[in-house]
């Protein structure tokens, strides 16, 4: 992840208008092709700060995709907690949603394990937080990339990531909900029933077959009549486009109903 970071190099260009070749409607005709296709990615995520409730996480694994989107993913999950080092590994499948994760102290003692087994996975089926939807802030989500081209996006040289030459696609949304469930970060157009607002600062790092290589999103959630702005800090980077990726379900004798 860091050794990817630091392979990136955006020199000075002046910014300028989108030809059709780079423009954020070309990048997501690319993905749609993508989906078309039944095609996956590898992906790596690290998060930063937000509402109190989210910690700092480092994330990564695959997805795969069908006409209508991503069909499945499998994403391992640490993240920093209060009570020491979390884990956690997400298989989805259609609606299928298998899952294991633990707290475990710096001592080596489990804090708190779901399943109480080790290597057991708990299972569900149509639980709506974990499915992947239009509404999620990520660089290959055609609804927010949609999103972004409407408030003015601009495109640039994007110098070179990991060999690759790019282009730089970035912009500011303001958007009245924001939120967050197990599929990851969330927008919303109308103020429903969120508690948090504000705005999103993106970049999107496309290669020359207009396919997403990194995304980088400054978010500030904002609670009304309640103090500043929490922040958070996503970098998102895409590799193996294309690749063959295997997604299955643990086998029935692991799984279980413990919560």
């Amino acid at each position: 992840m860091v050794a990817g970071l630091l392979s990136i190099t955006i020199p000075g260009g002046a910014v300028h208008a989108a030809p059709e070749s780079e423009s954020l409607a070309s990048v997501v005709k690319a993905i749609k092709k993508q989906f078309a296709k039944k095609s996956s990615v590898r992906f790596s995520v690290k998060q930063r700060g937000g509402p109190p409730a989210t910690w700092d996480i480092k994330a990564s694994g695959a997805y795969r995709f069908r006409a209508s989107g991503v069909y499945a993913a499998d994403t391992t999950t640490i993240s920093q907690e209060a009570e020491g080092t979390g884990r956690s590994r997400d298989i989805s499948i259609g609606r299928k949603f298998y899952s294991q994760s633990y707290v475990r102290a710096k001592d080596g003692k489990y804090v708190w394990k779901s399943p109480s087994t080790v290597g057991k996975w708990t299972y569900a089926q149509n639980l709506a937080g974990v499915i992947w939807g239009e509404d999620l802030i990520n660089g290959i989500n055609p609804g927010f990339l949609k999103l972004g081209a409407s408030h003015h996006a601009i495109s640039t040289d994007g110098g070179t990531f990991e060999g690759v030459k790019t282009t730089l696609h970035s912009g500011t949304v303001m958007v009245p909900e924001l939120g967050e469930r197990q599929a990851g970060m969330t927008f919303g157009t109308e103020r429903e029933d969120g508690f948090w607002s504000g705005p999103i600062t993106w970049k999107l790092w496309v290669g020359p077959d207009n396919l997403p290589r990194r995304f980088h999103a400054i978010i500030r959630f904002t609670r009304a009549g309640e103090g500043d702005p929490e922040t958070m800090t996503m970098n998102i980077i895409y590799r193996g486009w294309g690749t063959p990726v295997r997604i299955t379900a643990p086998p029935k004798h692991a799984l279980s109903d413990d919560w």
